[in-house]
């Protein structure tokens, strides 16, 4: 049965990967295929049965997605699927009802379409909670069963477990109703586990899994779970508000506070909005959910396929997609750190389409292992800088990227243009002239690299001495040729200068004291030991002193002193 659902899973809710086709012969899709299936079945055995994840959901989604896609671009090939092994013998539970799951809209054109199948009722919205499904069943007030979902008809006894919920009622008092059933999510309360307990596992959720898979769950991790019913099966009202109302009399107070009518489907998107800004939230959440609230409506309508028609679910923009590395670039900054740049395969995350995501360092890559052709999680951090997930998939033939010499570059390296130096030097040229150096009318690269490439910049002091026809051949604009060669000839602070040589080990801080304890630029060169301690600057001159006296930083401090005047107020 747990198979059946896999592929009904796979086949009904995951998209088609919106890309081209590999471009394998036979034997290449089939390995590839294989493998790709062999992760997914290895993800899914760590995830089902071990409750260990070593990737999130989305990952996961995509992963799968993934699958999809290559055996849809090579329907010939038989392909052996590999499933989970299903842990049968746990399932020793029988439903009262069957368990199923939500569909999933994944585009504005089917929520819309849900929501007009669906318009003979008024419409209800919930939180879509990430924990764990269960069955709870109570007979004359008294709890006398609970069960996970398992496979949609038995599961796991986990009525040992519920007992010691201290926030789960095992009597419900003042009913003369004879029996219970209630499908809804056990979860972990944010506000309430202790982040030393949350640690230790992949998610709340696994938190909660982790214990049910225990034969005695850990009383202080527990005291933290909660339940939220989401369906009253045998509820005798017509009304799903009505319903809920009750179950909070009974000690099940959430459904009623987290339960939104709607009335049109801006409302749900703001809801879905809201849900997903909350900072702080009491569960962990994925989504919302969307249903009828008359449940004479909700029987007209039925289940299809272990679903029901009268529900749905909407998920939260996913914070990670799954892409292919193309090429690894390598980026040489001022100080000659080397930064490996994965360009991959366009993606959208969050309505933002990335194809590059830089890994740091050269000992990241090392580190990571990724190579030409593997498939690779990328997140969103913070919602704006794209950072590099983990390798998921590596294929049969992966090409390795030749590593630049880390040797080759220092911050006393590619003090002027040289061959191998372009990339080094134009950093250096972007930090004299930008906000941190002299504060000059910003220069883009690509303009800066075309005044390099044609000669007309060579040394460091070359960016300060240009004429106005040389900029605008450039690329720049008339008003902004003005603009920069005005800002050279205004004075700028000792502080400033300083800055902008980009002395190496020598920060904001060093750079206030260095500009106190100085007078003019051209003595740095010159400082002694002594005149270092008297002004505190411990540990620097060493690097101070080698870095002055290249020439072609005398020659920038030549220029400075001889060319732009010295503003004396707030050095």
């Amino acid at each position: 049965m747990k198979k059946i659902i896999y592929l009904l899973w796979i086949t009904l809710h995951l998209p088609v990967w919106a890309e081209d086709c590999p471009q394998w012969d036979k034997k290449e899709a089939a390995e590839n295929i294989n493998r790709l299936s062999g992760a997914v079945a290895h993800h899914d055995e760590r995830y089902f049965n071990q409750n260990a994840p070593i990737i999130s959901d989305s990952e996961y989604d995509a992963l799968a997605a993934r699958l999809k896609h290559w055996q849809a671009c090579f329907p010939a090939l038989e392909i052996k699927t590999h499933f989970p092994q299903d842990p049968q013998s746990k399932y020793t539970v029988n439903h009262q009802a069957r368990m199923g799951s939500l569909k999933k809209a994944r585009s504005d054109e089917k929520m819309k379409r849900f929501l007009a199948r669906i318009s003979g009722s008024e419409v209800l919205v919930q939180p879509k909670i990430d924990g764990i499904a269960v069955e709870l069943v109570y007979e004359n007030g008294q709890l006398i069963q609970a069960s996970t979902r398992g496979n949609g008809e038995t599961g796991v006894d986990i009525l040992n477990h519920i007992r010691q919920i201290p926030l789960i009622p095992k009597m419900l008092t003042h009913l003369d109703i004879q029996t219970i059933i209630l499908h809804g999510e056990l979860f972990a309360r944010l506000d309430k586990v202790a982040p030393s307990i949350l640690k230790q596992y992949a998610s709340a959720r696994h938190m909660v899994a982790g214990q049910l898979n225990r034969s005695e769950p850990e009383i202080e991790t527990i005291k933290a779970f909660d339940f939220f019913p989401w369906l009253w099966i045998n509820s005798s009202y017509s009304s799903d508000l009505q319903s809920i109302k009750t179950l909070a009399t009974m000690g099940f107070p959430l459904p009623l506070e987290y339960t939104h009518k709607v009335s049109s489907y801006r409302d749900v998107k703001q809801l879905l909005q809201h849900y997903s800004a909350i900072k702080k939230p009491l569960f962990l959440m994925d989504g919302i959910v969307i249903k009828a609230e008359s449940n004479v409506f909700r029987n007209k309508l039925g289940w299809t396929d272990n679903t029901p028609a009268w529900g749905i679910a909407l998920k939260f923009a996913p914070e990670s997609a799954i892409s292919e590395v193309e090429k690894i670039a390598f980026t040489i900054g001022r100080t000659g750190h080397i930064t490996p740049i994965l360009h991959v395969s366009p993606v959208v995350i969050k309505n933002r389409a990335i194809t590059k995501v830089s890994l740091g360092s050269i000992q990241n890559l090392k580190k990571q292992e990724i190579a030409l052709g593997d498939q690779v999680s990328i997140l969103l951090k913070g919602s704006a800088i794209p950072v590099f997930g983990k390798v998921l998939f590596r294929p049969e033939n992966r090409v390795l990227a030749k590593l630049p010499d880390t040797n080759r570059y220092t911050p006393f390296t590619c003090l002027s243009i040289s061959p191998g130096c372009e990339e080094q030097f134009i950093a250096r040229l972007i930090w004299l002239i930008g906000k941190q150096g002299l504060d000059l009318p910003p220069i883009d690269k690509p303009t800066i690299h075309q005044l390099v490439s044609t000669g007309k910049v060579k040394a460091l002091e070359d960016i300060l001495q240009l004429d106005h026809q040389s900029l605008l051949n450039a690329g720049m604009t008339q008003s902004e040729s003005q603009q920069y060669l005005q800002s050279i000839t205004e004075p700028k602070s000792l502080r400033q200068q300083i800055r902008a040589i980009g002395i190496p080990g020598v920060g904001k801080a060093k750079t206030k004291q260095l500009a106190t304890c100085t007078q003019h630029l051209n003595e740095l060169p010159r400082l002694k030991a002594e005149h270092m301690e008297k002004c505190s600057l411990h540990g620097v001159q060493a690097e101070l002193t080698e870095f002055t006296n290249k020439a072609e930083i005398k020659a920038l401090i030549m220029h400075l002193e001889k060319n732009i005047p010295t503003r004396s107020v707030g050095i």
